[in-house]
């Protein structure tokens, strides 16, 4: 089919946005978001139970212009009668390798963080089914498994926050029609056909794939049809987790290590890997050799601790325990205002109550308070020292003011009345079995 979306086509696309509160468009300008701007805003105006909708455009300041491009993006989603933010990235002064990767993750680290300001449960983008083709393709030329050739996923997450792709199988052409059927006014990306970037050449080499067959249906059909594959493996590792791990909402995990061992490879490596996303509060999955590795090492020598991606794996008590590291650039900090909700490390959700005089600065708790406050609290000397040295705590200048009780709720140790929260996010891990006393 060619031409325009009709309404019953993205009547069956956002039938998977309906189940949520209040969701947010990732909107650039260029033609595919706002055809997905302009496809919500018509389907929100024909009736039902509809979820608030916030457009969100990121002035990532790599080009002149990029400013007015959001602005131009902010009265389009006016004149569609949708509320608009735009959220400002400020790039390295100097140049660096794979500035539009590191861009993208900071879009994405923007987008997240506001939607956990402003309580968004999902994050929408108008990802289609060409950049579906492409993404195969530059995948299949890494070498990639079966994770990577199956492509972009209808659905992820991102630091917490559900991402949604409700219109990956209609093709970019299709989107540009239903612009121009609007009448509607777009901005073009001069990067998109700058041959220095690899999805670029991809694209420019359309022409000469079609010719041999390599269309972009056929290659977004194979990425399909591993997805199904992909769907089987991921059911058989959250079977094995549920079975053999638990994650503290403390934010750590733990993992029989002898049932990990003897896993089958596949699962195994599944298993670290949302354990190491979810404990490091990683968004980008870990390289597939880097894991593999790692799973090889832990056969070796099972009682070596183990780095990777923002974690520390160590055996605790026959299980394999993996903490956040704190080593390198250290833990983040943020300031947070009375009534304000912020994520901090990807790991935790923490808000301030509405009612507190003053802000508050919010870092990890460290060793030393860690053993300063265990003596007196129960709850935290059970936790292993790895993890609660992580746990999130708030300042007022040099003084530490409160240690949250996890999942929300009143304060564990501090100052009395202060209200202070945070839960644990624990991306991609199964959350029934998530307790605050995994150690015990």
């Amino acid at each position: 089919m060619s031409g325009p979306l009709a309404s019953p086509e993205a009547r069956a696309a956002f039938a998977c946005l309906a189940r949520y509160r209040r969701i947010a468009l990732a909107v650039s300008g260029g033609p595919d978001s706002l055809a997905l701007t302009h496809l919500v805003a018509r389907w929100r105006a024909e009736g039902g139970v509809k979820p608030d909708v916030t457009v969100l455009t990121v002035d990532h300041r790599l080009r002149p212009g990029s400013r007015e491009e959001a602005v131009f993006t902010g009265r389009v989603a006016s004149d569609l009668g949708l509320s608009h933010a735009i959220l400002t990235w400020s790039p390295p002064l100097a140049p660096i390798a794979g500035l539009q990767a590191k861009a993208r993750s900071a879009r994405y680290d923007l987008m997240a963080s506001y939607c956990h300001a402003h309580e968004i449960e999902a994050l929408v983008t108008a990802h289609h089914l060409d950049d579906q083709a492409e993404t195969f393709l530059m995948r299949l030329k890494r070498g990639s498994g079966l994770d990577g050739l199956a492509a972009i996923p209808a659905e992820s997450a991102w630091a917490g926050i559900v991402v949604l792709r409700p219109l990956l199988d209609k093709p970019k052409a299709r989107l540009a029609a239903t612009l121009i059927e609007a009448g509607l006014d777009w901005v073009e990306d001069p990067s998109n056909r700058d041959p220095r970037f690899e999805r670029a050449r991809v694209r420019g080499s359309r022409d000469a794939l079609t010719k041999l067959g390599l269309t972009a249906e056929a290659l977004a059909r194979s990425a399909q049809r591993l997805r199904r594959a992909r769907s089987a493996l991921d059911q058989a590792a959250t079977d094995f987790i549920d079975q053999h791990g638990v994650m503290s909402e403390a934010g750590f995990c733990l993992i029989a290590q002898e049932a990990l061992i003897a896993a089958p490879a596949e699962i195994a490596l599944r298993a670290l890997a949302r354990a190491v996303t979810a404990v490091g509060g990683r968004a980008k999955p870990i390289r597939l050799a880097k894991l593999e590795a790692l799973l090889a090492a832990l056969n070796e020598i099972p009682g070596k601790t183990h780095t990777l991606g923002g974690c520390r794996l160590q055996p605790v008590r026959g299980k394999l325990g993996v903490f956040r590291e704190t080593r390198g650039p250290g833990l983040p900090s943020l300031r947070l205002a009375p009534g304000e909700r912020a994520l901090w490390d990807n790991r935790f959700r923490v808000e301030l109550g509405q009612g507190e005089a003053k802000p508050v600065t919010v870092g990890a708790l460290g060793e030393t308070a860690w053993r300063d406050l265990s003596a007196s609290s129960p709850w935290l000397s059970a936790l292993p020292r790895f993890a609660g040295a992580t746990l999130p705590a708030c300042w007022r200048g040099d003084e530490r003011i409160l240690l949250p009780r996890l999942g929300g709720g009143s304060s564990a140790d501090g100052a009395e009345g202060v209200c202070f929260s945070a839960s644990f996010v624990g991306q991609a891990w199964p959350r029934a079995r998530s307790r605050p006393d995994a150690a015990r």
